[in-house]
């Protein structure tokens, strides 16, 4: 497993436990404060039950009466016991539970969980008057079940956003690595080679000449490369400066790197920022000119074209390049990796890169730079 993933998935572990946490903590303070709520209700609906039941009581029928309103309020899932000095007036009663004075709570039974209330009252005609007052709460507990069902589900719903976002964040953040090692490592190879050629010794001084050139703009292309990358880094902390950029120090700079490169100037200037546009035109030329020398460079008022005789890109490689999708590691070979480098850069800048073949032959890469 690769060190960043390692970090992303101790990363998502910590999301995921202050997600569900958080979730939590609120699903449980809404429990609290609803069956509070509801407690209160059930309170408040038991009084008027009392208050009922002491009406009743002083009509000439009101023993019928209260056994009537019983019932009524037994299709309202609300049970009554209702008992003075040992006579029983009436009893809905779906489960035995019994008290001796006032109180309050919350009971589980075969036939549902239930607010129990026991309370005292006077009559004067009958003296104490005992109430057993039972609600049923299924209704508030299925309820309650549907909240966590929800309260879950978005969790979830967060968690598998978060989940998506920060891999494709962090893959994001560490994949340029492998693909700087590849532009590092490219350079160095040539380093070493013409170093070792020259320690052979017994070369004429023409060769020893050409071995340090070689070697001094292969050094130069690392220079440029690591300061692009601080740019890059600079970029994102918002501390680059953008500017006009002359065509002549352009041409000039790429001039160095690639003396077959045809450049025609089309414009006196570009605005963007000097080192990451050297960058950028260097690493489509180097990807242009693979297959042949054959390369010309536009550089026009608002970008530039990059054209070269001898390439040619095929359908599914050119769909992926004008898609901006990642390039499957399989195609990667012979394109160079400089590939997501181009597109950030062109990012940068605010500008757009096509890429399309030439019906008369050859590859055009066409970059419009808005540069604010």
């Amino acid at each position: 497993m690769k060190i960043w993933e390692k970090n992303y998935i101790l990363a998502m572990g910590l999301l995921l436990l202050l997600l569900f946490g958080g979730m939590f903590f609120l699903q449980q303070y809404s429990f609290c404060k609803n069956i509070r709520s509801y407690c209160e209700r059930a309170l408040f609906n038991e009084s008027r039950t009392e208050y009922e039941i002491s009406s009743l009581l002083t009509e000439q029928d009101g023993e019928t009466g209260l056994e009537r309103y019983c019932q009524r309020l037994k299709k309202q899932k609300v049970y009554l016991r209702v008992e003075s000095q040992g006579r029983v007036f009436s009893d809905s009663r779906p489960f035995l539970w019994e008290s001796s004075g006032k109180e309050f709570l919350i009971t589980e039974s075969p036939q549902g969980v239930f607010a129990c209330i026991s309370n005292v009252f006077e009559d004067a005609a009958r003296g104490e008057i005992h109430i057993l007052y039972m609600e049923q709460m299924d209704g508030f507990y299925r309820v309650w079940k549907k909240q966590s069902v929800m309260f879950i589900g978005v969790a979830v719903l967060i968690g598998a956003a978060l989940s998506a976002f920060l891999y494709g964040a962090m893959k994001k953040i560490y994949s340029p690595m492998n693909r700087i090692a590849h532009e590092l490592r490219a350079p160095l190879t040539v380093v070493r080679g013409y170093s070792q050629y020259i320690q052979l010794g017994n070369i004429s001084p023409e060769d020893a000449a050409f071995a340090s050139r070689q070697i001094d703009m292969e050094v130069g292309h690392m220079d440029s490369l690591i300061e692009s990358l601080m740019v890059m880094g600079s970029l994102r902390e918002g501390s680059i400066k953008m500017g006009r950029v002359k065509t002549e120090e352009l041409a000039g700079e790429l001039g160095r790197y690639f003396p077959f490169l045809e450049i025609v100037q089309q414009a006196e200037y570009l605005y963007g920022e000097k080192v990451l546009l050297i960058s950028l035109l260097r690493n489509l030329i180097s990807n242009t000119c693979r297959r042949g020398e054959q390369v010309r460079l536009y550089i026009q008022k608002n970008g530039f074209v990059v054209y070269s005789k001898d390439d040619y890109l095929d359908k599914e490689l050119l769909g992926i390049l004008n898609r901006n999708r990642p390039i499957p590691p399989e195609r990667v070979e012979g394109k160079g990796l400089g590939v997501s480098l181009c597109r950030e850069i062109v990012k940068m800048h605010h500008g757009t890169l096509k890429y399309r073949n030439v019906p008369e032959g050859g590859v055009e890469i066409s970059a419009v730079l808005k540069g604010i």
